[in-house]
């Protein structure tokens, strides 16, 4: 009498906690990625022996400036200085603990930067930052 083999049944996956897994992986995900806000312009920004952190991004804008007297406002291109005041003002009108941080070219015009600053102060943005690279400590 010749017996006929069973054939084991091919192993099951259990597959009801796949949908927690992925979820979990999902959130942890979203949680954990940090979104770039802007891109900014290309700009070769100055050197200073002694800088500062922001400890917090939260309530910032940037300014841009680059060589050829671009200006770019969180990503909008500012065409005269009243946009500057205009962006400025809704901004600062919205959030009050608003921080303008300007990155600014070290081959820009003087004269523009001051007229930035002078737009930024007429709308009330006086929290004011300069984005800078560190240099090595002077040995003096």
């Amino acid at each position: 009498m010749k017996f006929a083999r069973k054939k084991a049944p091919p192993p099951v996956i259990p597959s009801a906690s796949m949908s927690d897994i992925v979820f979990t992986l999902l959130l942890f995900f979203m949680v954990a990625t940090v979104i770039k806000k802007f891109a900014g312009l290309p700009v070769d920004e100055p050197e200073a022996y002694q800088i500062e952190k922001l400890t917090t991004k939260t309530h910032t804008s940037y300014i841009w400036i680059d060589d050829t007297e671009n200006i770019t406002f969180d990503d909008f291109p500012i065409g005269s200085m009243a946009d500057v005041y205009t962006i400025a003002r809704d901004k600062i009108e919205k959030d009050v603990q608003l921080l303008i941080f300007l990155r600014v070219d070290k081959n820009s015009k003087m004269g523009l930067l001051s007229d930035v600053q002078q737009e930024l102060r007429k709308a009330g943005c006086l929290r004011v930052y300069y984005g800078t690279k560190s240099k090595p400590s002077a040995n003096y």
